[in-house]
């Protein structure tokens, strides 16, 4: 066989086999060893394959109607970049979507034969069995509560499960006497079966609802209406025969009590549309949640959980991109669904219409979990509907040439255009390799850290403010090690090279209302170290600005209003400091400390009955909720010394 010919065989395999073996090998792709590899092997394939045009004379690119929206949905979360608040994050996940969408394109470019697409379905097929067996061993060996298999989330775990299954299920539905070998079949079955039960260990709820789609679409396909009553009877044994998903969806509420929120985490996204219709920013959507926390009722922290994503992918979307950047992603899967319909009507072999059933089901199944989840934050389940709808495509090109032409560009070689792609290529590798270096960097930092070793971390954190300046949480870090030294030396040059790290931070993310926070309590430091009154007045001044600016940011949080509260407390302003402690308990009525300072404050002023009231009802809360106290922050809440108000009390009451 010619050298040429074989690259252009296995070059797929390599390229795009790889790719899907690889990302979900690392908790699904998620953290950045796996982002790097990922996107790195595509700006590498993207170079070769422009530099291979470049020597040929041509760009020879297939052209698919889905290329329209995808090229436009790209371009306005281009565009996003402009008024998105904190910039680098939304920089690395317009990055995550050129990636995806050149694994896309790839599978197009690469892909042309049907030897290539049942070596990549077999791929699937593998990776989905592999996944199972890591997953069946982690319940069944390690007694894990549920399956993650190499996924750091049960329920990304449980996608990945439906996904390959449909593929199996849509080969078996359509398989041919004449396709493949004996043991094909059997294979297949397994396959399906191991996986199944995979899925069910996974125990998602959500997952549930993807292969019920999946399935119901695949079965419909081959078999029309009569399969409604196969589906109904699966139901009656899922929920007839033990199991253990059965057993989590009838302990929902009992041992998950946000399992209703969703719902409240729904209508908050609705919200926030309505508040910014043309998007916040990419990757902006958890930033936000600081002024759109909402209560669960009968928690000790009413407002505690905030929403850092919508559980919702198109919400999401819509939230981050705006309605427009819904609408164009919905109008790209108007689209594939236009082309799946089409390629379903051609003369497809049985083998072909399984392959094209079995992804499309896929593709649904997926689909479907992301109106009930957050999948599209999952590189892995991305980079797999990427292929998925690249294979079809391609399916649908080898059997008419109506599918999508070829567009070839005259492309000849030039010294400057070679330098140029070079540079360019070098330049968006700096791009890509930027986050994960300046985030080892860090991860050594918090290693130092963790054994006391300050002085090193420190190092290591500014190194990583260094390789990526615009990542506000490595600013974070900095200046809370700045801190950490302080309290170990007493310097305060410490305290001031904490604030500016602080302040160059909250310029970067000015949403984040934990870092105005911070910034107070680094002003209450300094100026209890100012050598004089004016001094020690003009710090807490902007101690008091960030307070009220956290205020703003994260209006329901009561720690911004308590130490503001202490603050003009201190100043002598006792109106406005009752006024902040009764705002901070009226969000949460269970934060003692704003209570008890409360009462304190009562009782200054002379209104004794209503010190009294608050003193009950602070032992109240303190017996109802005391044994519920598990986290640090509901401790917060709920640890108060009332040794001083009961001393006060019992003098005014003798008096």
């Amino acid at each position: 066989m010619p050298v040429q010919e074989s690259r252009r065989i296995y070059s797929p395999l390599v390229v795009l086999g790889g790719l899907t073996i690889f990302a979900p090998l690392i908790d699904g792709g998620t953290t950045h060893l796996p982002v790097l590899i990922i996107r790195l092997t595509l700006l590498v394939a993207a170079t070769v394959w422009t530099i291979a045009s470049l020597k040929s004379g041509r760009i020879t690119v297939p052209w698919s109607r889905l290329f329209v929206p995808m090229a436009i949905f790209l371009g306005w979360a281009t565009l996003s970049i402009v008024w998105s608040p904190y910039t680098a994050i939304s920089l690395q996940w317009l990055l995550s979507l050129f990636s995806y969408a050149l694994m896309l394109f790839f599978v197009l470019l690469l892909v042309d034969s049907p030897w290539q697409v049942r070596a990549l379905v077999m791929v699937i097929l593998g990776m989905g069995l592999f996944e199972a067996w890591v997953g069946m061993y982690q319940y069944l060996w390690l007694r894990q509560l549920r399956s993650t298999g190499t996924f750091f989330n049960p329920n990304f775990f449980a996608t990945y499960e439906v996904a390959t299954f449909a593929v199996a299920f849509g080969l078996l539905c359509f398989r041919g006497r004449e396709d493949g070998c004996r043991w094909a079949k059997p294979l297949l079955w397994l396959t399906a079966l191991v996986v199944g039960l995979a899925f069910v260990l996974a125990q998602s709820r959500g997952g549930l609802l993807a292969l019920v789609a999946s399935v119901a679409f695949i079965g419909l396909s081959r078999f029309g209406k009569p399969f409604l009553g196969i589906l109904l009877l699966g139901f009656v044994l899922g929920a007839l025969v033990p199991n253990p998903l059965q057993q989590r969806i009838l302990a929902v509420g009992t041992k998950d009590p946000y399992a209703f929120t969703r719902l409240d985490i729904w209508k908050n996204s609705l919200q926030r549309i309505a508040d910014h219709p043309w998007g916040v920013g990419l990757g902006i959507y958890k930033y936000t949640s600081f002024r759109y926390r909402f209560p669960i009722e009968g928690s000790i922290a009413r407002f505690a959980k905030r929403a850092e994503s919508a559980h919702n992918d198109y919400l999401q979307m819509a939230v981050e991109l705006g309605v427009v950047g819904l609408v164009m992603f919905l109008v790209g899967l108007g689209y594939l669904g236009w082309e799946i319909r089409e390629t379903l009507r051609l003369g497809l072999a049985p083998w072909e219409r399984g392959v094209v059933i079995g992804l499309s089901g896929g593709i649904l199944g997926i689909l479907t979990h992301g109106a009930v989840d957050s999948v599209f934050h999952e590189p892995a389940i991305v980079l797999l509907l990427c292929l998925f709808a690249g294979l079809i495509l391609v399916l649908r090109r080898m059997r008419t040439s109506g599918s999508f032409s070829v567009v070839e560009v005259p492309f000849a070689y030039r010294p400057i255009r070679a330098v140029l792609i070079v540079v360019l290529a070098a330049l968006l590798g700096i791009l890509v390799i930027r986050p994960a270096a300046a985030w080892y960097a860090f991860d050594e930092g918090e290693r130092e850290m963790a054994v006391g070793r300050v002085g090193h971390a420190l190092d290591w954190y500014q190194w990583a403010t260094y390789i990526d300046p615009g990542t506000s949480s490595y600013h974070d870090a900095v200046a809370a090690t700045q801190v950490r030294l302080y309290l170990q030396s007493g310097a305060v040059q410490h305290l001031h090279g904490a604030a500016s790290e602080l302040q160059v931070a909250l310029e970067l993310n000015p949403l984040d209302a934990r870092l105005a926070n911070q910034l107070g309590q680094l002003f209450v430091l300094l100026a209890e170290q100012a050598p004089t009154r004016e001094e020690r007045q003009a710090l807490l001044e902007q101690a008091e600005h960030h307070y009220e600016h956290a205020s703003y940011l994260d209006p329901y949080s009561p720690f911004n209003y308590f130490e503001l509260g202490k603050l003009q407390w201190t100043q002598g302003r006792v109106p406005e400091a009752m006024a902040l402690f009764t705002r901070a308990t009226s969000y949460e009525p269970n934060f003692l400390p704003a209570r008890l300072y409360l009462a304190e404050l009562l009782l200054t002023t002379g209104q004794k009955e209503r010190a009294a009231s608050e003193y009950t009802e602070i032992l109240n809360i303190k017996e109802r909720y005391q044994a519920r106290a598990a986290t640090s922050l509901e401790r917060q809440y709920l640890e108060v010394d009332l040794d001083h108000l009961r001393r006060s009390l019992a003098r005014v009451e003798a008096s």
